[in-house]
């Protein structure tokens, strides 16, 4: 392979971390890279929801056109959950994979997966996890104090009732080897595959692009909940997107978004695994709103943290990305 070895060229602020000041010129404009990360992403969408039913067929001989409702039902439980997890890492992973080849030399070292933390880093996030789940708890009941027509009431109670069909399909845990893959399909694959698109991809583009990270966190935010097709937990999901985008900006690290979205997720599952008895979930467990009080106590506790886990992260040496762009770069060569 041949490559271009053109000299780096400082054009811009780099913006893993809050303080570093220069960044080498992407070969691609920043529309450009959106068109791109969109491109894939959708065609990620597409080839997963193709692959759904033809792994469907193929590992149970279902009908395609039943295959909402047979998969709803309960039967079939594995295939269902290893068809969840190819299907989310294709619609996921592979197109921020794909776009981060495209645009940078070093396409994990892009996304933000690096080597470099502290103890105190994951303290604080492990900590800011328990937080962000009484956040989660209260923003969902202000969600249920959202005004709405009874129409659209009924539509996003159905969306709701699917959606949580659709999680005890695949959380439903008769042992302990249950709760391990469980955990692995619900919380670990998520928490990676969701993180790496939405803020190692997306939202890094969108700062590099605004130079305003708020801009970036709260358009993010928004997209990451709204994937989740889901009114009455649109706010605390969006909640939970702008705490893990707050973490990757100034962390400087993807693993530590991942840790906190595993956690996040980790707990709803064992809370689910506790709660199945004869093999069936208790109708409470996935009640999982808090008073709206909870919320200002959360607000306050995570700005703490937050103040702290700034002040760790700064002391690591900034993140450089001169050496994920070249002037004349091109990925084909």
């Amino acid at each position: 392979m041949i490559e271009d070895q053109a000299p780096i060229i400082p054009a811009e602020p780099a913006i893993l971390g809050p303080t570093t000041t220069h960044a080498a010129k992407p070969r691609l404009n920043y529309p450009s890279q959106l068109g791109i990360l969109l491109g894939f992403t959708g065609a990620g969408v597409i080839i997963g929801s193709i692959l759904v039913m033809i792994l469907w067929l193929v590992f149970t001989g279902g009908s395609m056109y039943t295959i909402e409702r047979d998969m709803l039902s309960g039967k079939n439980t594995n295939a269902v959950r290893w068809i969840q997890l190819i299907a989310s890492g294709i619609m996921f992973f592979v197109p921020a994979i794909a776009f981060a080849l495209v645009v940078s030399r070093r396409p994990f070292q892009y996304l933000g997966y690096s080597k470099q933390l502290t103890q105190k880093q994951l303290l604080y996030v492990i900590a800011m996890a328990v937080v962000a789940m009484a956040l989660s708890g209260a923003l969902s009941e202000l969600n249920q104090l959202v005004p709405v027509s009874k129409t659209m009431a009924v539509k996003f109670k159905k969306m709701e009732d699917d959606y949580n069909s659709q999680v005890v399909s695949i959380a439903v845990m008769k042992s302990f080897k249950d709760y391990l893959l469980v955990l692995s399909i619900i919380a670990i694959a998520p928490a990676i595959f969701e993180e790496t698109l939405f803020r190692g991809g997306l939202q890094q583009l969108l700062t590099r692009w605004t130079k305003n990270v708020w801009v970036s966190v709260l358009i993010t935010s928004i997209l990451f909940s709204a994937v989740h097709i889901s009114f009455y937990g649109f706010l605390p999901r969006m909640g939970l997107g702008i705490v893990l985008g707050l973490i990757f900006y100034y962390g400087k690290n993807i693993w530590l978004n991942i840790l906190l979205h595993f956690i996040n997720n980790g707990i709803s599952v064992t809370v689910l695994y506790l709660s199945t008895k004869d093999g069936k979930i208790a109708k409470d467990a996935m009640d999982d709103s808090f008073p709206l009080y909870i919320g200002v106590v959360a607000i306050a506790l995570l700005y703490v943290l937050f103040k702290k886990f700034k002040e760790e992260s700064a002391l690591l040496p900034e993140p450089s990305d001169a050496h994920l762009y070249t002037a004349n770069y091109n990925p084909l060569y």
